[in-house]
């Protein structure tokens, strides 16, 4: 009746979000809402009088529910779509909106040294960001997970700007004794100490699924002279997801393209990271049986062990070997275009000679023929596909070895 739609208008004029959007309808279109609240009512029937006693009508704003997924705000950072009072009662951060203007995009920063990280998709960054940081300590933050299910934390150094490795002689490379970061998964070793400059890196920790252990991830700094400066993104990752790695990957990489870079590849100071055992693994894409490694457009993007003789040629085994400095990144059965014709070392004694493959390259040319200074696209079809990354614990001083980027493609099953 009458009434009725009165109170209803009210209802719907009371709810300051619902208030804008009546104030910009015309008449009929804000009673064509009123009406649709009442028939909402109507449907209800009597479990709804029964359950509103006390008069008060249906909110239409209840059923205004939107899912808590990722959204991303006009600077490209990732955060939570809730509404807004949430996010300000969560500790949150609302930049721009989502869910077609009901929601905020809620962002969450830890600015503090260290602490515990529980809401998924929280940026770590250093105190007092966007400045600088220089002071001498130890952060330890705590990777607690969201929700029992999780299996990994995937960090995503979106700004990682620390001090540079050693450059000793016989221990270049060498992140422990400067700055560096440091995960400890709840299982498995913990990741490769990691220094320099490495945005757009990333890494996965295990989590602990359905376990009270949690991940943690350790800063350390030297020295007060550094000008500091990180912006980490935490994502939590679910174990049914299809964005969870493999066991024993620390980096994953998605699509039928890409880039694979070695830490601290950025830098100026040409010296890759020492003390370098990992996994970056690929997945393999619907239709593709293959995968073709290449050297990035910068031309110095393979420089990996490689000796003071012969640096620009490349330097080859198919086992690892303790010969050049011992570094090396792995594509299991490799060869030049997928040919199966090399020429690498062979095993203890017997020279060199043909093979079909070849494991383990190394030196200043990606090339699966050993002393050559052409570089060729490495080709295999062992599956999973993966990128085995092994540096040693350190090397001779200013042999200039800048580590690698590689670019990577899936080829498909049919050949093409």
């Amino acid at each position: 009746d009458h009434q009725q739609k009165q109170d209803i208008y009210q209802e719907l004029s009371s709810n300051h979000y619902l208030h804008r959007i009546m104030k910009m309808l015309p008449e009929k279109s804000v009673m064509l809402l009123v009406l649709f609240n009442m028939e909402l009512l109507s449907a209800a029937g009597a479990e709804l009088r029964e359950n509103n006693r006390d008069g008060k009508l249906f909110s239409i704003f209840s059923l205004i529910q939107f899912p808590n997924s990722e959204c991303t705000d006009a600077n490209g950072d990732c955060g939570t779509c809730l509404s807004g009072a949430e996010c300000t009662s969560q500790g949150g951060s609302g930049s721009g909106t989502c869910a077609s203007g009901f929601g905020s995009c809620c962002l969450f920063f830890s600015d503090t040294c260290g602490g515990t990280i529980s809401r998924n998709r929280t940026y770590i960054r250093n105190p007092g960001y966007s400045s600088s940081y220089s002071t001498a300590g130890t952060c330890t933050w705590t990777l607690a997970k969201s929700q029992t299910n999780i299996c990994q934390i995937r960090l995503d150094f979106d700004e990682s700007s620390i001090s540079q490795p050693s450059n000793a002689a016989g221990v270049a490379g060498d992140c422990s004794t400067v700055d560096y970061f440091r995960g400890t998964p709840v299982t498995g070793k913990p990741t490769p100490y990691m220094c320099g400059e490495n945005a757009g890196e990333h890494m996965y920790i295990d989590a602990g699924a359905y376990s009270s252990s949690e991940a943690t991830l350790t800063a350390a700094f030297v020295g007060t002279a550094t000008a500091r400066k990180w912006k980490i993104k935490v994502s939590m990752v679910e174990c049914g997801s299809i964005a969870l790695p493999p066991q024993g990957c620390l980096q994953y990489h998605t699509g039928i393209a890409g880039q694979v870079r070695s830490f601290n590849f950025n830098s100026n100071s040409y010296q890759h990271l020492s003390n370098q055992n990992y996994q970056a693994c690929i997945r393999r894409e619907t239709g593709y049986c293959s995968i073709g490694w290449t050297k990035s457009s910068d031309t110095d993007s393979f420089k990996v062990g490689r000796p003071l003789a012969g640096p620009n040629t490349s330097f080859n085994t198919i086992f690892p070997a303790n010969d050049g400095n011992s570094d090396y990144v792995v594509i299991p059965n490799g060869s030049d275009g997928g040919s199966g014709q090399c020429i690498a070392t062979a095993p203890p004694g017997a020279g060199s000679g043909p093979v079909p493959s070849v494991d383990y390259y190394g030196g200043g040319s990606l090339n699966c023929n050993r002393v050559t200074a052409t570089n060729a696209e490495i080709i295999s079809s062992t599956v999973p596909f993966t990128l085995g990354v092994m540096f040693n614990n350190g090397e001779p001083a200013a042999f200039m070895n800048r580590g690698f980027c590689l670019n990577y493609r899936q080829i498909a099953c049919d050949g093409c």
